[in-house]
C-alpha cells in the first residue's frame, strides 16, 4: 500500500511532464506510421525519447526513496501508514549507503515478477529480498 501511495506521489507529476514534453513525439510517431513510414525509423525516434524519460524517472525514484529512507526513516507512503525502515541490528535509521543497497535490492525484487517483495509475506522475519540484502526491517511505529 505504501508503494502505491509513493507511485501516485511520483507518478502523477511524471505523467503530466511526460505528456507535456513527449506528446509531440507521440504525434510524430503516429503520423510517421500512418504516412507509411518505416516502423523501425518511427520506433527509434519515439523509443529513444521514452528511454531518456524512463531513466530520469528511475533516477528521481531512487533519489526520493534513498533520501527519505535514510533521513526520515521511510517514504511518504510509509510514513502515512506509520511504517519505518530501520537497521536490522540497531533499530535506528539506515544510512545513505544501506538505502542505496535497499533500492537496488528493491529493483531486483521487483524485476523477478515481484517475487522478492511477495517473499516478505512468507518469511518468518517478514523481510523481502531487498530487506535481506540491506539488513533492514520495516516496522510499525507505536
Amino acid at each position: 500500500m505504501a508503494t502505491l501511495i509513493d507511485d501516485i506521489i511520483l507518478g502523477v507529476p511524471f505523467l503530466i511532464i511526460f505528456f507535456a514534453t513527449q506528446g509531440s513525439a507521440l504525434t510524430r510517431y503516429t503520423d510517421c506510421v500512418q504516412s507509411g513510414g518505416l516502423v523501425t525509423a518511427c520506433n527509434s525516434t519515439y523509443l529513444g525519447s521514452i528511454a531518456v524519460f524512463e531513466i530520469m524517472a528511475l533516477a528521481v525514484s531512487c533519489i526520493y526513496s534513498v533520501l527519505l529512507w535514510s533521513r526520515l526513516g521511510g517514504t511518504l507512503g510509509q510514513r502515512v501508514l506509520g511504517l519505518r525502515v530501520v537497521d536490522a541490528a540497531t533499530g535506528q535509521n539506515i544510512g545513505i549507503g544501506r538505502a542505496i543497497g535497499r533500492f537496488v535490492g528493491f529493483l531486483i525484487s521487483s524485476a523477478v515478477l515481484d517475487i522478492g517483495l511477495i517473499w516478505a509475506a512468507f518469511d518468518p522475519r517478514k523481510q523481502g529480498w531487498h530487506d535481506k540484502m540491506a539488513s533492514t526491517f520495516v516496522v510499525r511505529k507505536v
